[in-house]
């Protein structure tokens, strides 16, 4: 059973570590970044789907969950249902809230991106707001509003 429960928290602990928010790392000190100010053409909201990592990680808690029940044939269908459960259960929790955005950089380009967004967050891009974009390496590190006073 400590074998069960310590490879529970081992996953549970790479789950969680990798669906840490973005922030700066100590790798990030020094890098580039490219800034333009734009403005958003078009925003919707979409639903961004696992990539994976929660239907694996929630099969394999179910399944080894499933096998802690009944005995012989019972055990090996507890640890099917388990493992089949788990990840339905794993992939679901694992959406996310986000938005497609369509912006219009200063220099005329306009780009398109999806961010995550929280629920919850009062505040969510719509057309015509004015925002800064940092670009790095072609890859789009944050948004932000443009606040005018």
């Amino acid at each position: 059973m400590g074998r069960v429960v310590s490879l529970i928290i081992f996953f549970s602990l790479l789950f969680f570590t990798g669906c840490a928010s973005r922030g700066y790392t100590t790798t990030d000190v020094g890098d580039v970044m490219v800034t333009y100010e734009g403005e958003i053409i078009s925003a919707r909201t979409v639903t961004i789907s696992d990539s994976g990592e929660g239907t694996v990680l929630g099969a394999i808690i179910g399944g080894v969950l499933g096998h802690q029940v009944g005995g012989g044939k019972g055990k090996d269908v507890a640890t099917a249902a388990g493992t089949v459960l788990g990840g339905v259960v794993g992939a679901t929790l694992n959406r996310r809230t986000g938005q497609e955005l369509i912006i219009r950089l200063s220099n005329n380009q306009e780009i398109s991106t999806v961010i995550r967004v929280d629920p919850k967050r009062p505040f969510w891009f719509k057309a015509g707001d004015k925002v800064r974009v940092f670009l790095r390496g072609g890859e789009v590190v944050k948004i932000e509003p443009i606040l005018r006073n």
